[in-house]
């Protein structure tokens, strides 16, 4: 079904097959419904087109190569039901940014090939008592930047607040209606009011709050 574009799956349902959506290269969004228990083998394989999904809370395993290939993928929250995610589940997925999962106890991850190409110095939250766990868990500790689910700031894509407009465009990021401002890089890096960026994530401090602009190209 390479032409499908979306799909909302419906209330009731419990798993996913194997193969299911396997090659659906136009697939840009789905809905998953929160009774899902597990999704498949090669389930999305080579959904390239994908760029989001929410995995409902109920979710508890993630099978051998689902999301294989899926490399417009820019972020996923694994929920805190979630106990297995199978080897190369993420293989390939070299556009996330960002990964959030919400299980006190680390999932227990299949291989070293499952976050295969996925970049390690993404930054990882993580429930603030779990973070030294997932730093020393198998697979997981590959990761650099592993950090409390707390400390995620808003995320924004194009944010006014009174006067204040923050927003991206075409990987320029946009201050509008103050001075005071500074751009950080995801590892702290103060790149002062730097405008044109690579892709990636980017902290903006404006009068002392934080947001999280993403630029995706």
């Amino acid at each position: 079904c390479n032409s499908l574009t979306s799909i909302t799956l419906p209330d009731g349902l419990t798993s996913i097959g194997d193969r299911a959506f396997e090659g659906c290269y136009s697939l840009t969004s789905i809905t998953l419904p929160d009774g899902l228990k597990s999704i498949g083998n090669y389930a999305f394989e080579g959904c390239s087109s994908l760029t989001s999904i929410t995995l409902p809370d109920g979710l508890t395993s993630i099978g051998y190569r689902a999301f294989y290939d899926c490399n417009s993928l820019t972020s996923i929250t694994l929920p805190d039901g979630l106990t297995s995610i199978g080897n190369s589940a993420f293989e390939g997925c070299s556009s996330l940014t960002s990964i959030t999962s919400k299980n006190t106890t680390p999932p227990t991850v299949g291989n070293g090939y499952t976050f295969l190409g996925v970049n390690k110095s993404i930054p990882v939250y993580v429930p603030a008592e779990s973070v030294e766990a997932y730093k020393s868990a198998k697979y997981w500790k590959g990761f650099m930047y592993i950090q409390p689910i707390d400390e995620i700031p808003s995320s924004i894509i194009d944010s006014t607040t009174g006067s204040i407009t923050v927003r991206i465009n075409n990987n320029k990021i946009v201050v509008e209606g103050t001075d005071n401002y500074i751009i950080y890089s995801i590892s702290g890096q103060n790149l002062g009011k730097t405008e044109s960026v690579e892709k990636g994530i980017y902290i903006v401090v404006v009068n002392g709050k934080r947001y999280k602009v993403i630029a995706n190209k």
